[in-house]
Order: structure tokens, then C-alpha cells, then sequence
């Protein structure tokens, strides 16, 4: 079982088996007793954590690469106003427009792991032919360390 508390307010939890849906349970019935109004959000894990995380690295890494290219993201009023890229912008600029041409898809959690392993090769292609930055998929090492 795996709790995850997010940005203060988030929590995520990852429920694989019986006991930890139990501990879920448990979890939900003790915060019910606050009385206070929650909203849960049921996702199907179409990807693993490992692909999950290995995305978030390849959208900072990429932003990096964009910023340290000269990359920039224009101001929509202020032209000469350059906004640096971030993991969130990469995502919902370049990797997003992807995703929804290429499988009618609006979030990745929509994509199996095939697809969506298809789809990072896809960014970095794009992004690589179009400004020639090359950020590559993060191996294990990178995001855990070595063994």
C-alpha cells in the first residue's frame, strides 16, 4: 500500500490488493468522522509508478534543456516578456497537444503503457527535430539511484 500526500491538500493512495483496500477503508471511514466534505477520485493505474515518475523527469529535464537552449515561452501581451519553461508547461504545451492528436486522448491516464511510452518517444522526437534539444528517457539509475 502506498499514501503519497501531495502539494498539502492532495493524497494519493495506490490500492493493489485486498489489504490495502482495507487500509483504505480504514482510512476513509476515520476521515469521516471530521464531517467534513471530501471528494475521492477512482483512476484506473494504466501506467506504472516507475513510468509516472520517469515522465515528471523527462518533463523538468526537457525544460532545463529548453531554458538552457535559448527556449523560452513568449508572454501572450508583453512579446519581449520570455517565460521560462517548467515541468507544468512542457507537459500542458508540447506533451498534451500529443497525446490528444495522435490518440484522442486529453490525459495520459487515458493511455496504456504501451501508448504511453510511445507517446514520450514521441515528445522528445518533436521536441529534438524542432530545437534540437535532446533530453532522453531517465533510466532507473537516474530516478533511484544505483543499486
Amino acid at each position: 500500500m502506498v499514501k503519497e500526500k501531495l502539494e498539502g491538500v492532495m493524497q494519493r493512495w495506490h490500492v493493489k490488493d485486498k489489504r490495502s483496500a482495507d487500509f483504505f477503508c480504514a482510512f476513509i471511514q476515520e476521515e469521516a468522522k471530521e464531517e467534513r466534505e471530501k471528494f475521492y477520485s477512482i483512476v484506473n493505474a494504466n501506467r506504472s509508478n516507475k513510468q509516472n515518475s520517469t515522465v515528471h523527469v523527462l518533463f523538468r529535464r526537457m525544460a532545463e534543456g529548453l531554458n538552457d537552449a535559448g527556449y523560452h515561452i513568449p508572454h501572450p501581451f508583453k512579446r519581449d516578456l520570455e517565460i521560462p519553461y517548467s515541468e507544468h508547461s512542457v507537459k500542458e504545451l508540447l506533451y498534451r497537444p500529443i497525446i490528444e492528436s495522435v490518440y484522442g486522448k486529453s490525459s495520459s491516464v487515458e493511455l496504456d503503457t504501451s501508448q504511453f511510452s510511445e507517446s514520450m518517444n514521441l515528445l522528445i522526437d518533436a521536441v529534438n527535430r524542432n530545437t534540437g534539444v535532446l533530453v532522453l528517457i531517465p533510466s532507473e539509475e537516474s530516478l533511484y539511484g544505483s543499486p
